[in-house]
């Protein structure tokens, strides 16, 4: 234990005893006159802050004040940075730097030698700031605490002495405190944002003291619930507990093998101790004092248990204080010590308390306690390799191999009877045997060796008995199923964690003992189409599938009896406030368990999904469920995924909006495990490449043809025989969704036969962002920018050039232009992967150089913008080849002009020789645009030969001004450096040309 006596400290210097110490006499000087302050003229605030101050100083200032330090400390790094030189590393810094960093060191010392002396003075003066702390006026009593606050900080162990002082002010039997007091006392447990707080310090003899007492003192005639400042009060100290507490030790022993090397250590030669060995003696000794200790925190545990429960069952106590008492109980909870009896009985019984702040605690509460009690399952070490039949590999591989086969789910094999489930080996983890195997890797041992199901009441510890008597009493049933069935928060409430961990732990300790009290429970709360209802009843379904894990083969065959016609009720009951938890139920249920020990639940979910019964929502949501189910066990079903998709294919030419969406997420979720990374074994699941291609067939009637492609599906169902096209128009639809949905999931990118899909989305895609445009053609545009940012395998460059550059010979300009926005997104995501591959750049060049030529003009001006931008990130250089390319193309001559007839209509189609012209001023101001900060040699030039072609026809004309235009804006403000790079006859060009004409010229 930590003596509260006065502590010496040796500093390194020796003072003289004899001589008067000047700290204590003004400490003592000080304090008469606090007294006499206080007594006589408590409203001398003036006064009182001053000697605020001077306690302050006289306990803590030994020349420097922490704050000040760390002002210090930080100015002198910042400087140390700027001045240091990096070619002589961190050392050799500069002579007055070094002397600084010394007299930091010393400060730092003196700093932290503060407050190492514990004395009476000592103790004296922070009680004066405790009465100043709880005076009447607030200023005072503000002051006061922020020096309260940093003196507790700096003396060691003056809390002890503290707390009891405070806490005299909370006492409910005090009928002389004043409400000032009541809520300064408050304050100091509280403590400042980063200082000490009184009410959670980590010691057990502490908070013994400070929890209780927070708790009754709701029953002092100072507090009153009516001063908001006062609640608050409470509400922060009880948000700050339950934020900063950490679970305080009881066991503190030290292992024999421990205090064995110890000893080892003490007798050692090399090096050698030069202390006194111990004698056993004195080692034993000191063991006893340790058990002694740890015998003492026990004491403590039980005995704050105890008192907190007494303070919470007083007769009196306002509703708010039992509330914090509970959830101080529920910090209690511990894994290495089951709750006492009586407090486990008090929150059993509150999980039907009137107030549903206290019901939550409780339901948390007791998911505790009965992970408390759960029973150790015995586990046995196996070899999977001898369970395959097949040898280790020599090398990492991961993905499906013949020594993991053993785990897939195959209906063939799934356990079916008594010995089949007995004789098989569950493994729960997911990711167990997919990349490799756990060195030691261990299962759970046969029932037989497990501990003992179906017991009687007195087979029971005391503990579970208490909560086996609540749960078998169908009235408390009945009352908890009822609170759990209340809307809590209308539109926000979700499936709750905790109330399915409470039910998880019920049938994981007590299996199904409590089925037939539930059981007329869960069928009517599953008939009922209210949220709230069908949410608690979701919530115990995932709770009796998770804890049915150690069940025998009757118990889980009698459950899935129960289980499989209410979860058909509840999914074609679901509507759009319940499917999420539905989802969340059967995603919860499937997590960390092995496929073949939930086959029913699987065989259940694929009894066709897309019925049409109930309608598209109806559909869309069973989908979402089965996902959800399917998604958590990852590569285990390759069986399942299969048959998914053998389902899902004809029904991809789906109707509905909602449908199409979910489809496309589930098919994502059936590829996911199709990637393709090195020492990665090919899947057993669903690969994208085959679907692809039979994807790619079924859209011939689209691809074939050269036309835009309109959407002229209806939402609706249409009977009859429809024609290829339509029924692609949907399937292309359906496809879009599942391209959208694994750009942001999926773990690999666009492989070689999606790429092919690219042709028909270019032609679809529109050019102008326009939310106007029909569902087919936004989400072409979405895809086309999804699979632009993918990763691109060096294997894929030539094949998505080829795409690219076919596309470019379409004859809608549509696919053109966006041929260039895709290949934008493409280069800049890809760029290093463009670089090492010459060939590809040299591609990309002449590709942007031919549709400088097209004819379209909204082409022309894409591809100037797209060459620009790759010029300015150095994909592409400006060489003298592509100058005197785009020269070339200016010097193209124009045809003359031929006088039309008055009555005749204007051609819009322009000539071939202003397109080639147009390209080549085009490509001149792409070269400009790509230097928008500097002015390269070759720009002077540029920009005169650009200045020719002003009075040129449009557009042309209109080109040249926006490039001279863009030039003067993105050059303005270094003109004066930028404008050496020009000759005195360029210049006097440029500047009537960058100089607008004054009006009144």
């Amino acid at each position: 234990m930590v003596s509260l006596e006065e502590t010496k400290l040796y500093t390194g210097l020796e003072h003289d005893l004899s001589k008067e110490n000047h700290r204590e006499v003004i400490a003592s000087v000080i304090r008469k006159l606090l007294s006499h302050i206080l007594d006589n003229s408590e409203d001398d605030t003036k006064s009182l802050f001053l000697i605020i101050k001077i306690i302050g100083d006289l306990l803590q200032f030994q020349g420097s004040h922490k704050h000040e330090f760390d002002s210090r400390w930080k100015s002198f790094n910042l400087v140390k940075k700027s001045m240091e030189n990096r070619l002589h590393g961190k050392k050799q810094h500069i002579r007055a730097l070094l002397i600084d960093r010394v007299m930091l060191q010393h400060e730092l010392r003196t700093l932290t030698v503060e407050g190492c002396e514990y004395k009476k003075i000592h103790q004296d003066m922070i009680r004066d700031l405790l009465r100043l702390s709880t005076s009447s006026y607030s200023q005072v009593r503000n002051k006061a605490q922020q020096t309260f606050f940093a003196a507790l900080g700096a003396y060691n162990f003056c809390c002890r002495d503290i707390i009891p002082l405070v806490l005299e002010f909370l006492r409910p039997d005090r009928k002389d405190v004043t409400q000032q007091q009541f809520k300064g006392a408050l304050y100091c447990l509280l403590g400042n944002h980063s200082g000490v707080c009184l009410a959670n310090l980590h010691d057990w003899d502490c908070i013994v003291q400070t929890w209780p007492a927070l708790v009754s003192s709701g029953l002092s005639q100072a507090m009153s619930l009516e001063k908001p400042s006062i609640v608050r009060l409470f509400d922060d100290l009880a948000e700050k507990i339950h934020r900063q507490y950490e679970t305080i030790g009881l066991d503190f022993t030290i292992p024999k093998s421990c205090a064995a090397i110890a000893e080892l250590l003490q007798q050692s030669k090399n090096p050698s101790i030069s202390q006194t060995l111990l004698s056993p003696e004195k080692i034993k000794e000191g063991q006893k004092r340790q058990q002694d200790k740890n015998a003492d925190a026990v004491r403590n545990y039980e005995c704050l248990v105890n008192t907190l429960l007494d303070g919470v069952e007083q007769r009196n106590l306002p509703w708010k204080f039992e509330h914090i008492g509970i959830g101080l109980l529920s910090l209690l909870l511990r894994d290495d010590r089951v709750l006492p009896l009586r407090a486990i009985r008090f929150f059993v019984e509150n999980l039907n308390h009137d107030a549903i702040v206290v019901r939550k605690m409780a339901i948390s509460a007791v998911a505790g306690i009965l992970k408390q009690l759960k029973r150790t399952h015995k586990k046995l070490t196996i070899n999977p390799y001898e369970i395959s039949g097949c040898p280790k590999p020599a090398t990492v591989l991961a993905g499906d191999r013949p020594d993991n086969h053993w785990l897939h789910y195959d209906s063939k094999n799934i356990p079916r009877t008594k010995k089949e489930w007995e004789s098989s080996c569950f493994v729960e983890k997911t990711h167990w045997g997919y990349y490799n195997w756990p060195k030691n890797m261990v299962v759970y041992a046969g029932v037989e060796e497990q501990p003992k199901l179906g017991r009687s009441r007195e087979d029971m510890t005391e503990a579970e008995q208490i909560i086996y008597d609540r749960f078998s009493d169908p009235k408390f049933v009945e009352q908890l199923i009822t609170f759990l069935s209340l809307e809590d928060r209308k539109g926000r409430d979700k499936f709750s964690p905790r109330r399915f961990c409470l039910f998880k732990g019920i049938f994981r300790n007590f299996d199904d003992a409590f089925l037939p009290v539930l059981k007329p429970h869960l069928e009517r709360l599953v008939a009922d189409s209210h949220e709230s209802t069908q949410r608690c009843v979701a919530e115990i379904i995932a709770g009796l599938i998770r804890g049915s894990k150690h069940w025998t083969f009757e118990k889980v065959e009698k459950l899935w009896e129960l289980l499989c016609p209410l979860l058909r009720t509840a999914l074609s009951n679901m509507t759009v406030e319940t499917y999420n938890d539905w989802g969340t139920c059967i995603a919860t249920s499937c997590e960390s368990r092995d496929p073949r020990k939930l086959h029913w639940l699987f065989e259940l979910l694929l009894e066709s999904p897309l019925s049409g019964e109930g309608g598209s929502f109806v559909d869309a949501c069973r989908l979402y469920v089965l996902q959800g189910g399917l998604a958590q066990q990852e590569w285990r079903v390759p069986e399942l995924l299969h048959r998914l998709l053998k389902y899902l294919e004809p029904k991809l030419t789906q109707v509905y909006k909602n449908v199409r969406e979910r489809i496309g997420s589930v098919l994502t979720y059936i590829f996911m495990i199709d990637v393709s990374l090195p020492n990665t074994a090919p899947t057993t699941s669903p690969c994208i490449p085959e679907f692809t291609a039979r994807v790619l067939e079924k859209l011939k009637p689209l691809t074939d043809v050269d036309e835009e492609i309109q959407n002229h599906v209806m939402e609706e169902n249409g009977i009859g025989e429809e024609d290829e096209r339509t029924q692609g128009i949907k399937l292309l639809k359906t496809i879009l969704k599942w391209l959208m949905a694994s750009a942001g999931r999926s773990f690999s990118t666009a492989v070689k036969e999606q790429l092919q899909l690219l042709p028909l989305f270019f032609k679809i895609a529109p050019v102008e962002n326009d939310n106007s445009y029909d569902e087919l053609k936004r989400d072409a545009k979405l895809c086309l920018s999804l699979m632009s940012q993918g990763l691109l395998y060096p294997q894929q460059v030539p094949l998505i050039l080829q795409v690219l550059s076919q596309t470019a010979r379409s004859s809608s300009w549509h696919a053109r232009y966006t041929v260039l926005t895709y290949l934008q997104t493409m280069v800049f995501y890809n760029l290093f992967i463009f670089l090492n591959n010459e060939d590809a750049v040299k591609d990309i060049r002449w590709l942007i150089i031919r549709l400088l030529e097209d004819e379209q003009l909204e082409v022309r001006e894409m591809a100037a913008t797209t060459l620009s931008g790759l010029l300015q990130c150095n994909f592409l250089t400006m060489d003298s080849a592509m100058q005197s390319h785009f020269e070339q193309l200016c010097k193209t001559k124009l045809p003359k002009k031929r006088k039309r007839d008055p009555g005749s209509v204007g051609d819009t189609i322009p000539s071939a020789e202003l397109v080639k012209r147009h390209a080549g001023v085009l490509g001149l101001g792409a070269c400009v645009l790509s230097s928008p900060y500097d002015v390269p040699t070759w720009m002077p030039q540029l920009l005169m030969n650009l200045s020719a072609h002003l009075n040129d026809p449009q557009p042309i004309e209109m080109t040249v001004k926006k490039t001279l235009s863009n030039f003067r804006r993105t050059h303005h403000d270094n003109w004066q450096e930028h404008k050496q790079q020009f000759t005195d006859d360029q210049l006097l060009v440029l500047t009537d040309l960058l100089v607008s004409p004054c009006y009144y010229a």
